[in-house]
């Protein structure tokens, strides 16, 4: 079976967290148009040491999914990486129209991801 899993950067800590992807949507107002404003919150669920969940609130900008295990490890969707074939640094990306993770190289090169092979990842603390 495909793990599924999610991290993000806490909140108060600013440190990587990895679990399940929670997100609470709250309406916020109606407009004249009866558009629907909402806010979105998003929290990392977990197991800690003692085997209890534990649900912390993330920074939105830094959850991303996990795309698979490469030779160098895992590999999330946003993680800065290096390709070791393209000599080129990438950050993998979801494509909606595709359906699929792309890679997008700092030269504004994008190709599909078939293989998680020669990525290696250079974020700090990784």
């Amino acid at each position: 079976m495909r793990e599924i899993e999610f991290r993000g950067k806490n909140k108060l800590t600013g440190k990587w967290v990895y679990g399940n992807l929670l997100v609470k949507k709250t309406k916020l107002s109606v407009s004249t148009l009866e558009e629907k404003l909402y806010s979105y919150k998003y929290s990392i669920q977990y197991l800690n040491k003692n085997g209890r969940y534990c649900t912390v609130e993330v920074i939105e900008d830094t959850v991303g999914q996990l795309i698979g295990i490469g030779e160098y490890g895992k590999i999330y969707e946003g993680m800065k990486l290096y390709d070791q074939y393209e000599e080129e640094e990438c950050i993998p990306e979801y494509d909606d129209e595709e359906c699929c993770f792309r890679l997008t190289y700092t030269s504004n090169y994008t190709e599909r991801i078939e293989s998680l092979d020669g990525l290696i990842p250079i974020e700090e603390g990784e």
